[in-house]
């Protein structure tokens, strides 16, 4: 997103020759979430997959397996939609664990973490069509097809033309592809396909004229976005809390996110 502001501290990113290495979450306080502590799969050997592990919203576990280089080039290699995708834009398949590492210790954490503050601070009535589980495992994998993005066009420095626009719009697909054999909620999966989508429907990738833009969605798609605008990162600077709410409330204010979703958000955070 090419939002600038003035420079700030938060989440601050050293760059090298287009590679950003992120330093330290801005959420290094703890943070208050009127909610029990979820369950999570398990990510160590001595957990069964199908078992929990509790975690407090304080680490950023993946599924280990969903992480494994050998694992995600077959799932590639041997996935249809991902070799025409890939094809098409003339793309080598080449798989980047070390970009995951990068979101997972900084995007994806913070997202999730923001998804559950916003969910927390909803109504009741509303927040009992929301599935807290199935959110939080979707924030943690949402960019999970950026494994797949050249390096160049996820940290170039400046704007991305329109091809590499295109190019980097694929993650949502392409995580999708990627993770659908993997034994996850259709639910989550979708949730991951469409968290660049809205009401509107006219995001990416395209949806059905019946597309429905469930609170779920919404929830996550604020979150992903806040987190975003208050992090520094190669090609722009960091937002501080009000201006990437202003950037949010705008959102609302156009329909785009709910109103209660907003108001959530803004509850959270400040």
């Amino acid at each position: 997103m090419a939002i600038s502001a003035k420079k700030n501290t938060f989440n601050k990113h050293k760059c090298s020759k287009g590679v950003c290495n992120l330093m330290p979450s801005f959420f290094q306080s703890p943070i208050n979430i009127n909610i029990q502590n979820i369950g999570f799969r398990g990510v160590t050997p001595s957990l069964p997959y199908n078992s929990l592990a509790q975690d407090g919203f304080v680490s950023n576990p993946l599924y280990n397996h969903f992480a494994d280089k050998a694992r995600i080039e077959f799932e590639a290699k041997t996935n249809p939609r991902v070799r025409e995708l890939m094809h098409k834009y003339n793309l080598p398949l080449r798989v980047n664990t070390e970009e995951l590492q990068i979101l997972l210790k900084g995007h994806l954490k913070n997202t999730r973490l923001v998804a559950a503050q916003i969910y927390s601070n909803l109504p009741a009535y509303i927040r009992k069509d929301v599935n807290l589980q199935q959110l939080q495992e979707a924030a943690i994998l949402h960019d999970y097809g950026k494994i797949l993005i050249p390096n160049e066009i996820l940290n170039k420095k400046g704007a991305l033309d329109q091809r590499e626009r295109e190019i980097m719009s694929l993650h949502s697909e392409l995580g999708y592809e990627l993770l659908k054999n993997k034994g996850l909620d259709e639910n989550i999966l979708k949730l991951i396909k469409y968290h660049h989508q809205n009401p509107s429907g006219n995001g990416y990738p395209a949806v059905a004229k019946d597309y429905e833009h469930s609170i779920t969605a919404q929830i996550l798609n604020a979150a992903d976005e806040y987190t975003a605008l208050r992090e520094e990162r190669c090609y722009k600077n960091a937002l501080d809390k009000k201006q990437a709410l202003k950037v949010i409330k705008e959102k609302s204010d156009t329909g785009t996110i709910s109103p209660e979703v907003y108001q959530a958000l803004e509850k959270a955070v400040l």
